[in-house]
């Protein structure tokens, strides 16, 4: 679609707009983590309803991402990216004024959809606005902007949680409002218009039918792993088929619009190895992420450490994967899947040292300038490395899963993979959590054995990711 040529200045504050996007996402995603024990305590948040506001968060993102690509391919970009901007700030400002469990959820639920739909536009605006010769810039900012989210997000969650207990989280809320209220307002500024008006029917390009089908089918899958407790329900266990049945029609429908060349994700990429394989793994590493959920909750109800000191010891995950990132982002071409295999066997060994510096974990009553440096020395050094190979595998695994597509597909390969992504942690946390609040159940509150199993839950989905990768080694000569 036509645009405006932006100057030289103007395309490098439009890609820190960008940047801000994606700060927000991620801030959003370790501030929540943080603030679960909190919102439980403060307005009555059931185990059922932190499955909702935390899973359903990645769910809404995921689903969203590769219908708001195309939205923006399609329509205007700097209006899809503006106003989905505007939603976030409205749904976190509603989730920030929440009085009920309800109106939180649903309120955290449209935040993630929105989000899901802005992040897409940041690739379209760098496709856009940069040549091929100039993207690798902004692309690594983006890495950093993770970077910095991810290790900053914790801690203003933890301060800003043990600042004012009863209202700190509705101060996490309304800070994603303002940054969400304030990039919206720098990108209407900063954005070039497009100069061709969208098409007539520029809707049906987006593939209504087959956006319903894949949301409803995910929607009617993911309601009864989530209500566990009432899974006896016969309603709920009827949901599930009806979802595969969905699902199927979306997968019969998607062949169809694929012969009419508009399909909304491309399903014959599945049967390119690299991308088949790749997009596997990216699935199974998404339970990685279910980890920060888990340990938050352990860390302040299991242990008893403040907010502010829990996201302090989450500070070296960041540091870890913002090494892995920038090493796994060099070696990604030359070393290929080799270097995924090294990433995800990096962090097995760093759960495996989370759960040894488990033992020497400060308990209630350690003195908070004690109770630090042991836990930043004890967990922090399996945090890095868990990070590192969080770093080690994400990056070079986008890479070489894209490595075989076709330019003319890659937007959907993308959007695919990332959407799998995030499917894989919603489902990992809505996995992980279950057992860990079954456990707390069955062994009488032990935190500790509750801890352990999602650990090794954990550690299996990743084990099984590397088996892949290994598989993908040693059987790429044979074919």
């Amino acid at each position: 679609m036509g645009a405006r040529a932006p100057g030289q200045a103007r395309r490098w504050l439009v890609a820190a707009v960008c940047q801000v996007v994606v700060f927000l996402a991620t801030a959003t995603t370790a501030m929540l983590a943080i603030a679960v024990p909190q919102i439980t305590s403060t307005i009555g948040l059931g185990e059922d309803g932190q499955q909702w506001m935390v899973a359903g968060y990645a769910l809404a993102y995921a689903l969203m991402l590769v219908p708001g690509g195309r939205l923006g391919d399609v329509w205007r970009r700097r209006a899809v990216f503006v106003s989905t901007l505007v939603l976030c700030g409205v749904a976190a400002t509603s989730a920030a004024l929440a009085q009920t469990p309800v109106w939180l959820v649903l309120s955290v639920l449209v935040l993630g959809g929105a989000l899901g739909v802005a992040s897409p536009q940041i690739l379209g605006l760098f496709q856009q606005l940069f040549n091929k010769e100039e993207r690798g810039r902004p692309y690594g900012l983006l890495g950093v902007a993770f970077a910095v989210a991810l290790g900053s997000g914790p801690v203003l969650g933890g301060l800003l949680v043990d600042t004012n207990p009863e209202n700190g989280w509705r101060l996490a809320f309304a800070a994603s409002a303002s940054i969400a209220f304030l990039a919206a307002a720098l990108g209407l500024l900063l954005i070039p218009a497009s100069t061709a008006p969208p098409d007539r029917f520029w809707w049906r390009r987006t593939d209504p039918v087959g956006v319903v089908l894949f949301v409803v089918g995910m929607v009617l899958l993911w309601i009864p792993m989530v209500e566990g407790e009432v899974a006896w329900v016969p309603v709920l266990w009827v949901l599930a088929p009806v979802g595969v049945v969905v699902l199927a029609g979306f997968v019969l429908w998607e062949w169809r619009q694929a012969k009419r060349g508009s399909p909304l994700v491309d399903l014959s990429l599945l049967r390119v190895r690299s991308y088949g394989l790749g997009a596997i793994i990216a699935v199974l590493f998404g339970a990685y992420d279910a980890l920060y959920y888990v340990f938050a909750l352990y860390m302040q109800d299991g242990v008893g450490h403040s907010p502010l000191t829990t996201g302090l010891v989450m500070v070296p995950i960041a540091g870890g994967t913002a090494a892995g990132a920038v090493v796994g982002g060099r070696l990604a071409w030359r070393a290929g899947r080799r270097i995924v295999a090294v990433g995800l066997l990096t962090s097995l060994v760093g759960l495996a040292a989370v759960m040894v510096g488990d033992l020497l974990l400060p308990t209630f009553d350690s003195p908070h300038s004690a109770a630090l440096p042991l836990l930043l020395a004890g967990l922090g050094a399996g945090f890095v490395l868990s990070g590192l190979g969080s770093g080690l595998t994400n990056i070079p695994n986008q890479a070489v899963t894209m490595s075989q597509v076709s330019n003319t597909r890659a937007g959907s390969a993308a959007g695919m993979l990332q959407t799998g992504h995030r499917l894989g942690i919603s489902a990992g946390t809505v996995g992980v959590s279950t057992a860990l609040f079954a456990t707390l159940d069955r062994t009488g509150g032990n935190w500790l054995a509750a801890f352990r199993t999602t650990l090794l839950i954990i550690s299996a989905f990743i084990l099984v990711a590397l088996l892949i990768a290994l598989t993908d080694i040693f059987t790429r000569g044979k074919r």
